[in-house]
This record gives structure tokens, sequence and C-alpha cells, in this order.
């Protein structure tokens, strides 16, 4: 039946971080991120994260790639209405509604 699919309901994460030296931390956040569900690059080192783990699965993931000189941060996005004024990317209200 068109109306009995399951939706799996993602969790939307904003997180970015500022590494003490460029190098290795880069090259393994990149290569975590593009391996988690679906990732919206936002600007330079912010990004959106939607997927099925928690927090502490998700921080856990990301956070091997720091050293303790590094800095990062992981928001969750809580389910409240959205509202742009003249986003700069076009598909950025599409990524978020497509939860």
């Amino acid at each position: 039946m068109k109306g009995d699919k399951e939706h799996m309901v993602a969790n939307i994460f904003l997180f970015s971080y500022e590494p003490s030296k460029p190098g290795w931390t880069e090259r393994c956040i990149e290569s975590h991120l593009e391996s988690l569900y679906d990732v919206k690059h936002l600007h330079n080192k912010i990004y959106l994260i939607k997927t099925d783990d928690d927090i502490d699965l998700l921080e856990k993931y990301l956070t091997e790639c720091f050293n303790p000189k590094d800095r990062y941060y992981l928001l969750e996005v809580k389910d409240e209405p959205f509202r742009f004024r003249r986003p700069r990317s076009k598909y950025i209200k599409r990524w978020i509604e497509d939860v």
C-alpha cells in the first residue's frame, strides 16, 4: 500500500572543527564524513550531518581524528521550523525538509 511506507527518522547535527595544524585531522575527518549517511557541506569546515546514530556514537566516530589541541563542535539540531532569508544554497531547504 502506498501510505504504509515506514519512514526512518534521522537526526540532524551541525558539525564544525578547527585543527591546531593542517593535515592529518582534515584527511581523517573527510574520510569519516564520506562514509556517513548524508552530509551537507555549508561552508569551509561547517557541515550538516543527517544520521540515524545518536550523538554519542557520532561524536565517538568523528573525534578519533582529533588531537588534544584541536577543537570541534557537534550540535544536535532540534525539530523546529526552519526559516531562510536569502539562503546562499538553493538546495539546503529541500535537503533539511527531506528528513
